[in-house]
């Protein structure tokens, strides 16, 4: 709205008004209209009374009686509401009437019951009662921690014991280095200048979730201990939240991108369900009117969204717990109890199925929101659909674990996130909901001091190391949202790399497809810039851009639109994984494809294949490897931003840990140490460009080392024609492994062997030797193949099929990834194995002295893309 200041030219300033349009209520409900006025400077105007006209039309839909609004049939009316003073414009907005509704499941426990049960505190209290004696001297192990929860409980009131003695807090806005003052009793904010570079920012957020946290704080206190100052001061802070006009920051948006709603509504609805025995009826009333008229009428304007965003999440969350608080005294509160659990119920199966992700920080964020009302519900109607839900059971705590770096507790900041995340609810739900060993180790290990862990983690569950809960097949492929994680353990030693080539483009995604991260012994060597910068400028550029991430460019420019990545393939053998993302679609008309395949040898090492067509002849295809640490040349020289590189090799180094990596394709590069000019913070990256040309074949070699580096390198790199490239590699100065990579429609020769397909290792033992003579037993891996051949091994195939064998002990597994069955020979002479199989889609696992196939799930094997589709075998020259 335009504000003319100019009085001498007769215009009269417009003050804006701010007011619930509240957008649904059913027959019989009511609401009273209540306004605020901001002045052209800003300011809220003072000791106006000013009351408006209000109309509705139709009458019989809705009814108008001073400010109060009446539903009275099912329909649409159009409510005005007129001031009789041209200083303020008149409101308008439509309203829609619905007939009363009953939720599926009716709520069967009595008050209170959102943060405990009367049982459920009686059992708590015996909970760190039990331990008082016991905390000092309960056994620990390195590796994690006994839950001490008399301790616990002492330090969690005496953070409530700070609540209740405090006459003000700040709340601190990190990402524009600002703060808030905030002095008790509560009164509402007056407007506040948005910082430079932003718009709408949301200030509200972090001062009602500083609020919701207190009330939460002090009820649960209440609860535990009867003792009523911790109430009282509760109390306060309910009777001030509703004399607000409202509960959320944007007039102009309402309820809809206010985080803000949410955040009160929980707390609110939280706290009076747990103190309603120390309040008046005459404080339970308004407080009850302001979780109805400033809580859950609002959120209203949700009900029927199936948009999957956090905020949208959160505020279906709070309209389960507005319900759960006032739905013995409020009638109306039952269809928002129902549209939370459809909206909760259609939001985890699209989780589970999609390909949609806010990443980290923003899904644990959701999902931890949405545990609250799913514990809430089973809680207050004994109905667990959603505490069982796959996606909290299964799905999430699988991701949140296989991306957890090596000994410390971090996780990849993929799209909107940060390296260190709270997921700590989410965890201690998981272990004690569904008896997950592997997340009652993780609370155990790294949250053993965390109030989730002294306020939802049984003391019966079990904890257990992922190493030992996986039984070894630490890796994973989550195909739908497009992640892979490709590790060696958990440990000081370990590493994990990072991949996402995922569809998501929503507004907390970045365009990062193929983008890969690397952690080292828990320190990050290969990193991502994590939240965006929301300044327009370079720093906005590059954390949003693909010149932030670890991925392409082409000619200078990333990736033209959020998501169009997926994961076209993969197969996770032992000691031999792979993973290939394709995100063509991200790049709109700047090239016509762009494949990144990782492969992970030995839990050792990774070769990352990456595959670019571009339009013509001329363009520049550029890959990216950031980091925040120390670059190194090959004689461990230092290198500084603008520095070239001779030679293709390199050192990132951290304070223990380093990644070498090996530039072995095209043979023509450009090597250079950047950064990018205005987010040096950043740190620096490396640019390796390929000579001119519209087919290019990148092949990139990284060794992580860390506590005792292991002295891995390169020898003999050939190539042949487009894509053929074969290398040997060198551990302590001696043959390890062999190496090709190719393509189905091309043939290369290597050291005597010649092979068609995507890539084929095979280790020293094998080369003319009978594996099953020569005391060290070798390895022989294929992916997607259709022949190899050379001194004593011979295969073919008419499907391009991936194979895994131990020769020593000549078991091993085999991959169909295409519909139909492939015809398949496997000959190894010194042996004497001789068989002809027809492999059908799916994993298969071999046993080449016996001559069969069988599929993995009849041994109770799942790892490495598991079909349920049955292996057929033909007789063999053995039998």
């Amino acid at each position: 709205m335009n504000m003319v200041k100019n009085q001498e030219r007769g215009v009269i300033d417009l003050y804006r008004v701010e007011m619930i349009r509240v957008p649904l209520l059913e027959t019989g409900e009511t609401h009273t209209l209540a306004f605020r006025f901001i002045g052209p400077s800003g300011s809220v105007l003072q000791g106006c009374t000013t009351a408006g006209i209000v109309t509705c039309t139709p009458s019989q839909v809705l009814q108008a009686k001073g400010l109060t609004l009446t539903a009275l049939e099912p329909g649409e009316a159009e409510v005005k509401v007129d001031f009789g003073d041209n200083r303020f414009p008149s409101v308008c907005w439509r309203i829609t009437v619905i007939p009363p509704s009953e939720p599926i499941h009716r709520i069967t426990a009595q008050s209170p019951r959102i943060l405990f049960l009367k049982e459920e505190a009686e059992a708590f209290r015996r909970r760190i009662r039990g331990k008082e004696d016991t905390a000092e001297d309960a056994p620990e192990t390195a590796e994690v921690l006994v839950i001490q929860y008399a301790r616990l409980w002492h330090s969690y009131v005496e953070r409530a014991a700070g609540y209740l003695n405090e006459t003000g807090f700040t709340v601190h806005y990190p990402s524009i280095s600002q703060e808030w003052h905030v002095s008790l009793p509560l009164e509402e904010p007056e407007p506040t200048p948005d910082p430079q570079g932003y718009t709408d920012f949301p200030y509200w957020t972090m001062y009602a979730r500083a609020i919701e946290e207190r009330l939460i704080v002090l009820s649960t206190v209440y609860i535990v201990t009867g003792k009523v100052d911790y109430a009282e001061k509760a109390r306060g802070y309910l009777l001030a939240l509703a004399s607000y006009g409202k509960w959320y920051e944007f007039d102009h948006r309402g309820a809809e991108g206010n985080l803000s709603n949410a955040h009160f509504l929980i707390g609110v609805s939280a706290a009076y369900d747990a103190i309603r025995d120390i309040i008046t009826e005459g404080e339970r009333l308004r407080i009850r009117d302001a979780i109805l008229s400033k809580g859950l009428q609002p959120l209203a304007i949700d009900i029927g969204n199936r948009d999957r965003h956090n905020i949208v999440a959160a505020k279906h969350v709070a309209m389960m717990f507005g319900a759960a608080a006032i739905a013995d005294e409020v009638p109306y509160a039952a269809k928002y109890l129902q549209a939370s659990l459809d909206y909760l119920t259609g939001y985890l199966d699209f989780k589970l199925n999609s390909g949609e992700t806010e990443g980290f920080l923003y899904d644990q964020v959701a999902a931890r929101h949405v545990w609250m009302a799913a514990d809430l519900y089973r809680r207050m109607t004994g109905n667990a659909d959603l505490v069982n839900h796959p996606y909290l059971a299964e799905e999430l705590p699988e991701r949140l674990l296989h991306f957890l770096s090596p000994v410390v507790n971090t996780f990849p900041n993929f799209s909107d996130s940060f390296y260190k995340l709270d997921i700590a609810y989410v965890m201690a739900m998981t272990a004690s909901h569904h008896a997950h060993p592997a997340a009652g180790w993780y609370m155990r290990r790294y949250e053993a001091e965390h109030p989730a862990a002294l306020l939802y983690l049984k003391e019966e569950t079990l904890s257990i190391n992922p190493e030992a809960y996986y039984q070894g097949a630490v890796s994973a492929v989550f195909q739908p949202v497009g992640w892979a994680a490709l590790r060696s353990g958990w440990g000081r030693g370990d590493h994990l790399l990072c991949f996402t080539s995922s569809p998501s483009a929503k507004d907390h995604n970045h365009r990062d497809q193929n983008q890969i991260m690397l952690n080292v012994g828990g320190e990050w060597l290969l990193t991502g810039p994590g939240y965006q910068d929301y300044v327009p400028g370079p720093r906005a550029d590059y954390t949003i851009g693909t010149i932030g991430h670890n991925s392409l460019l082409v000619n200078g420019q990333g990736q033209q639109s959020l998501g169009g990545g997926h994961i076209c393939d993969s197969s996770l053998f032992p000691s031999f994984e792979v993973v290939s993302g394709d995100a063509s679609a991200s790049y709109g008309e700047s090239l016509r494809s762009y494949r990144r395949t990782l492969y992970h040898i030995d839990a050792s090492y990774y070769v990352i294949v990456d595959d670019a067509e571009l339009n013509r002849e001329g363009d520049e295809a550029e890959l990216l490897f950031h980091t925040t640490s120390s670059i190194y040349g090959h004689d461990h020289a230092l290198l500084g931003p603008g520095e070239s590189v001779k030679k293709p090799s390199l050192i990132i180094r951290g304070e223990e840990a380093s990644v070498r990596l090996f530039f072995l394709a095209p043979g023509s590069l450009g090597i250079t140490v950047q950064e990018y000019p205005g987010a040096e913070s950043y740190g620096p990256f490396i640019s390796v460009k390929a000579a001119s040309g519209s087919s290019i074949r990148f092949v990139t070699l990284l060794i992580p080392q860390c506590d005792d580096p292991r002295n891995i390198t390169v020898d003999h790199v050939a190539t042949s024609g487009i894509s053929g490239i074969g290398f040997t590699v060198l551990e302590e100065g001696e043959r390890r492994d062999f190496m090709m990579f190719c393509d189905t429609t091309e043939t290369m020769d290597y050291e005597g062997y010649s092979f068609s397909g995507a890539a084929v290792r095979w280790s020293s033992s094998m080369m003319g030797q009978d594996p099953l003579d020569t005391g060290k037993p070798g390895r022989l891996d294929l992916s997607s193949a259709t022949r190899f051949a050379g001194q004593g091994i011979r295969y073919r195939s008419d499907k391009p099929l991936s194979l895994y064998l131990e020769t020593g002990s000549l078991r091993g597994a085999v991959y169909n990834g295409t519909t139909r069955a492939s015809a398949c020979e496997l000959c190894l002479d010194s042996s004497g194995v001789r068989l002809d199989l027809i492999v059908p889609p799916g994993k298969h696992n071999l046993d080449l002295k016996q001559g069969w196939i069988i599929p993995a799930e009849e041994r109770g094997e799942t790892n490495g893309n598991a079909r349920t589709q049955h292996g057929a075998r033909k007789k063999t020259d053995r039998d």
